[in-house]
C-alpha cells in the first residue's frame, strides 16, 4: 500500500514501511505558484495558452499574465480550469490531493518513483513525456517485428 499525494502532475507520497523524508521547499509567492500549476497543468494537457484562453473565454495575454505569477483575475477561473485540466481545485491552491493508493512495485520501481519525487513539477512533466515517448517507440517497434 502506498500512500501518495498527487501532486501536479504525479505522485509524491511514500510507501508505509518508509520513513517520510521532509524536503526544503523555495519559498514562492501564491501568485507565482498557480501560474507555475496552471503552466505545468496546461503544457501536460498539450494545449497552447490560446486554447485555454478560449475555452475560458479570456484573452492570451492574460493566460501568460497567470502564468508569470501576476495573478489578475486567475483565481476566480479556478473551477473552469480544473475541470478544463481533468483536476481537482485544490490543486491549483495547495499543489496536490491526498489520496491512497494501493499499490504493489518491484525494488526497481520504487527507485525510480523515489528518484521521480526528487525532481521539480516541469522536470516531472519531462520524466513523463520521455517514458511516453518510449512506450509508444517500443509500441511502434512491436507492431513492425
Amino acid at each position: 500500500m502506498v500512500k501518495s499525494r498527487r501532486n501536479v502532475p504525479g505522485v509524491s507520497g511514500q510507501p508505509e514501511n518508509h520513513e517520510n523524508r521532509s524536503e526544503e521547499r523555495e519559498i514562492a509567492s501564491p501568485g507565482s505558484d498557480l501560474g507555475q500549476r496552471m503552466k505545468i497543468l496546461r503544457k501536460a494537457a498539450g494545449l497552447t495558452q490560446q486554447q485555454v484562453a478560449d475555452a475560458l473565454g479570456v484573452s492570451r495575454p492574460a493566460i501568460a499574465f497567470w502564468e508569470t505569477g501576476r495573478e489578475g483575475s486567475a483565481r476566480k477561473h479556478i473551477p473552469k480550469l480544473a475541470a478544463l485540466f481533468g483536476v481537482e481545485p485544490e490543486i491549483f491552491l495547495t499543489g496536490y490531493v491526498q489520496e491512497d493508493i494501493a499499490l504493489t512495485v518491484t525494488p526497481d520501481e520504487y527507485d525510480i518513483v523515489r528518484l521521480y519525487r526528487m525532481l521539480d513539477p516541469s522536470r516531472k512533466v519531462s520524466a513523463q513525456k520521455w517514458i511516453e515517448r518510449q512506450v509508444r517507440m517500443w509500441r511502434k517497434s512491436e507492431g513492425k517485428a
